[in-house]
């Protein structure tokens, strides 16, 4: 059997609810329900997580519902609760599974409050069976006033010509349909000074061949210090971690584009601005490295024996509360004149209509430098890698790991003057390398964190004990999972420099 039809139709400015039932009647029955009065909220994350999957969440004050952008329920939930941000906060249902795979540790915003009133009509036959069920809405957006009728027609199963005589009847009185829920954006996001998919964590900037090198890098650190800027009042607010993420990845990308593109910018700018970006990458470092912590809390305590698991309870507790204090540090070095000064200036030095300090290289075709400036980074990256065996220092991979994440940048950057294909298909082999780096060194770092907290605490009493016990635990459990990743490095990098990998960076590149 075929599946119900259904639709979206935005109704004309002028229509009149009695007009509309009127123009039914002529071929329907018509049952009109009652007017229900409610607000409802529409929610997303600050990077439009949902939006992408074409879903929507909204929540009338008892209900929360996610659906698909053609309308359809894909979970509802009824609770009490007026607001949830994360998706473990959700109660244990379809919905919150649903929210997990989408939202990760993002939080979820609000960002539109609409205003409703609502009755549905009824059309039936003449036996007064209902055959097509439409939901008509007029939504008041808080913000600016406006208003905007939206009608969903719905036809009962086995109905279909039913249906389209009624879709007739709707055109005819001027509505339009509109192909997915996605069109009714732009209406509700009035007034918030947001668009929908205005922000991504990604990185993309075009740029053509020919443009000089100068002018390439003012694009790169443009929209690297708007990404900042984007995040500022997120990481303010604490709104979820992944804003302090990504103003950090921004901040990292603007230190690295200063030390890839030597001889571009004039020196005195790139040593300044390098000492600059150093400080804020500082200022927002401890607060980063409690995040990662908190937010393994749950692997953390699956990795010792149970026994030993209300002890790193009161660890991850200690952890929530320098969380806190940590925070407070970093709101005020944001709010500081030091940092303040620091964005303002490179704004300036970025505008357009500015002169920007160019040294040696900046009237340089940026595609004349690309090629130069990746194969250093890549011979680097093969050179070290190539210098570490088993019983080579820790510190040489920690510096390798430092070399391919500039290498990465560096290919992102330049990005665009190559193959889109070719080169996702190569920083995706250049990923595996630094997931491998990347865990060692989080490794690394969690272990000397837990050495120096076992150093201070007290002896002498049971909660004592219980924390020692179970931080000795979990330093056993990251021993042997660092020494793992160490000893998996060989095979990474090994796979890394394979001859299908060469090959396809010859073809890239040369």
């Amino acid at each position: 059997m075929k599946p119900s039809q259904h639709g979206i139709w935005i109704l004309p400015e002028d229509y009149v609810p009695s007009d509309l039932k009127h123009s039914f009647s002529d071929t329907f029955i018509v049952r009109t329900g009652s007017v229900k009065k409610s607000s409802r909220i529409w929610y997303d994350t600050f990077d439009w997580r949902l939006f992408r999957k074409k879903q929507r969440l909204t929540s009338d004050g008892s209900n929360w519902v996610l659906d698909d952008f053609q309308g359809r329920q894909l979970a509802v939930l009824e609770s009490p609760r007026k607001s949830f941000r994360f998706s473990w906060q959700f109660p244990d249902s379809p919905l919150r599974q649903s929210l997990e795979k989408t939202l990760d540790v993002r939080g979820v915003l609000q960002i539109c409050v609409e205003e409703l009133e609502s009755y549905s009509l009824n059309l039936c036959n003449t036996d007064e069976n209902i055959v097509v069920f439409l939901d008509i809405q007029q939504s008041t957006n808080r913000l600016t006033r406006s208003k905007r009728s939206v009608a969903h027609i719905k036809e009962m199963r086995g109905c279909g010509k039913r249906f389209k005589r009624a879709v007739k009847i709707l055109e005819s009185s001027g509505a339009v349909q509109v192909s997915s829920i996605a069109d009714l954006f732009p209406f509700v996001l009035e007034g918030s000074g947001r668009k929908a998919l205005d922000y991504n964590s990604g990185y993309a900037v075009p740029l053509a061949p020919e443009l000089r090198s100068i002018d390439a890098i003012r694009k790169i650190h443009a929209f690297l210090l708007e990404c900042m800027r984007r995040n500022e009042e997120g990481v303010i607010t604490d709104l979820d971690s992944e804003f302090l993420h990504d103003l950090r990845v921004a901040v990292r990308r603007t230190r690295s584009a200063l030390t890839l593109f030597k001889g571009v910018l004039a020196t005195d700018i790139t040593d300044r601005f390098k000492e600059d970006f150093h400080y804020i990458g500082q200022i927002t470092g401890s607060v980063r490295d409690l995040d990662v912590y908190l937010l393994n809390e749950k692997q953390y305590k699956d990795s010792v024996p149970e026994r030993l698991q209300q002890g790193l309870t009161y660890f991850f507790d200690n952890l929530t509360e320098s969380r806190k204090e940590e925070q407070r540090k970093l709101v005020s070095s944001i709010r500081s004149k030091r940092y303040q000064q620091i964005l303002t200036d490179w704004s300036q030095l970025l505008d357009k209509e500015s002169l920007l300090p160019a040294a040696e290289k900046g009237d340089i075709p940026i595609a004349v430098l690309a090629g130069k400036i990746i194969h250093k980074r890549f011979r680097r990256v093969l050179q070290d890698g190539r210098n570490i065996h088993r019983g080579t220092p820790d510190i040489a991979l920690h510096k390798l790991r430092i070399q391919c994440k500039k290498l990465r940048y560096c290919l992102e950057f330049l990005a665009p003057l190559y193959g889109p294909k070719q080169m996702k298909q190569f920083i995706r082999q250049l990923k595996m390398l630094q997931n491998n780096l990347g865990d060692f060194n989080d490794l690394s770092v969690q272990q000397q964190i837990l050495a120096k907290y076992l150093s201070t605490i007290k002896p002498g009493t049971r909660k004592s004990v219980e924390l020692a016990a179970s931080i000795g635990g979990l330093m056993t459990s990251l021993a042997a999972q660092h020494q793992w990743t160490r000893d998996h490095f060989e095979k990474t990098f090994t796979h890394f420099c394979c001859p299908k990998n060469m090959a396809l960076y010859q073809k890239i590149f040369d």
